[in-house]
């Protein structure tokens, strides 16, 4: 029983030292977009979750790796269908080739303050709103028909009015640090 003791002491002690020297660096923020289509302003907004977890420093790999909760934003525009502030870009770990930024950045490219893992430690001190303008946004996915996903379309801000028509354009979106709880409810909002 000694010996038992002694392990889960050593075993305990070993965890602590890992959690010390290799942190997490969690923070939840709300992502909203709003379109104004014939003059009414169509808003949908989700809250989401980054976590940087760190560990030892390996040749040839990063410290710090990211670890994304929560769901796409979602703006319900009724009968043309549903716009989807995605949580990836579908491309690329950063940024896509037109700009869609991934969750995981929006954030903390927004602030401006998060260059390296050294700044890592500023996430989860962070507070207050920040408007998102381009290239710093997330992809839109445009689906004409919410029961049919074969409708999905990219949908670049510029291509508002087209899809939409002449009066109808980007009114805004923005991060907010929160410490609201996450929901998951997309099967609600798609068949």
């Amino acid at each position: 029983m000694k010996w038992l003791g002694i392990l889960l002491a050593i075993v305990v002690a070993v965890v602590v030292i890992y959690k010390l020297s290799f942190p997490t660096y969690p923070y939840r923020y709300r992502l909203q977009v709003s379109l104004s289509i014939d003059g009414q302003i169509y808003a949908g907004s989700s809250v989401i979750e980054v976590t940087w977890k760190c560990g030892p420093k390996i040749a040839g790999l990063g410290q710090c790796a990211a670890s994304l909760r929560g769901q796409a934003a979602t703006i319900d525009l009724g009968s043309r269908g549903v716009v989807v502030a995605t949580l990836v870009n579908g491309e690329n770990y950063v940024s896509a080739k037109d700009g869609a930024t991934n969750a995981i950045w929006l954030c903390a490219n927004a602030f401006g303050d998060i260059k390296s893992d050294q700044d890592l430690p500023k996430l989860p001190k962070l507070s207050g709103k920040r408007d998102l303008v381009p290239p710093n946004f997330p992809r839109l996915i445009w689906f004409k028909n919410s029961e049919d996903p074969a409708t999905a379309t990219r949908l670049l801000l510029q291509d508002i009015p087209t899809a939409f028509g002449a009066s109808a354009h980007f009114a805004g979106a923005a991060v907010e640090i929160t410490g609201d709880p996450i929901v998951v409810d997309i099967n609600r909002k798609f068949p």
